[in-house]
């Protein structure tokens, strides 16, 4: 953080809260003032600074401070805290489609069992990995009772039953860089989604492609919108970024084109 502040000659602030709102509020504070805000910190952090700085002239830059760090996968961004800086520095920033879950935007989002494991890790205070395996082991007995869920993509449905999870994104990419959505692009004007059905030793399979980054057996589903309802009384669960966003028996999402502007390392698609 401290090379890439004196490369910018920049201003630094430092706030600790695990609240998306308190970050919200203390980042809406200080947007009028700048065109280039540099984030430290994880996916959920920066899914805040999306919803901030949407529309506006802002650049974003990411110094990746979590444990998933899905987005710096995306972005290609190096480790390197030297490169990483002089990447940000150098401000090679282009326009990211994302995903508007009732108005609120995000990178990526997911329903169902992702949705609980988040929820778990927060509530335990985090950890990384060893708090990231403590709410996947606890949130095993979960993939025993399926949702059910009607899909409709465009207004079409596209699936009907039980499922284990959902992802709709603009990246391929879920934390630790494992390859969950593949075909997902940043800039398509489009989201693209799987549906995971399960059951659990279905799902672990795919566990297995997205950690060897294979393609999934789940087809992707490319889509301006999206809606999930429940089949049932069951209420549903969506994470965006990592963050339990809520639970209800009908979520409805759609692209936003071009939302922000992030930095990055653009010699290669992604």
């Amino acid at each position: 953080m401290e090379l890439v502040r004196a490369l910018l000659d920049a201003d630094l602030f430092v706030t600790d809260t695990r609240s998306p709102a308190e970050l919200d509020g203390w980042l809406r504070e200080r947007a009028d003032d700048y065109r280039t805000v540099v984030i430290a910190g994880g996916d959920g952090s920066l899914g805040v600074a999306y919803n901030v700085f949407a529309g506006s002239p802002a650049t974003l830059g990411y110094i990746p401070a979590g444990f998933g760090n899905a987005t710096a996968h995306l972005l290609r961004l190096p480790s390197d805290p030297e490169r990483l800086a002089s990447l940000i520095a150098d401000g090679d920033a282009r326009p990211i489609d994302l995903v508007s879950i009732e108005g609120h935007l995000a990178l990526f989002a997911g329903i169902g069992w992702d949705a609980l494991v988040a929820n778990r890790y927060a509530a335990a205070g985090a950890g990384g990995l060893a708090g990231w395996t403590r709410a996947v082991v606890g949130s095993l007995p979960d993939l025993m009772h399926r949702r059910a869920v009607r899909v409709e993509a465009d207004g079409e449905t596209v699936f009907e039953g039980p499922m284990e999870l959902l992802v709709a994104s603009t990246t391929p990419f879920y934390g630790r860089g494992l390859r969950v959505n593949p075909g997902a692009q940043k800039d398509a004007g489009r989201l693209t989604m799987r549906v995971y059905p399960g059951p659990a030793p279905l799902l672990a399979l795919e566990a297995l492609r997205w950690v060897a980054r294979r393609q999934p057996s789940a087809p992707a589903i490319h889509a301006s919108s999206v809606t999930v309802s429940a089949i049932g009384g069951r209420q549903l669960p969506l994470q965006s970024d990592g963050d339990l966003f809520g639970e209800r028996r009908r979520w409805h999402l759609e692209i936003r084109p071009a939302a922000v502007r992030l930095i990055g390392h653009w010699a290669e698609s992604t």
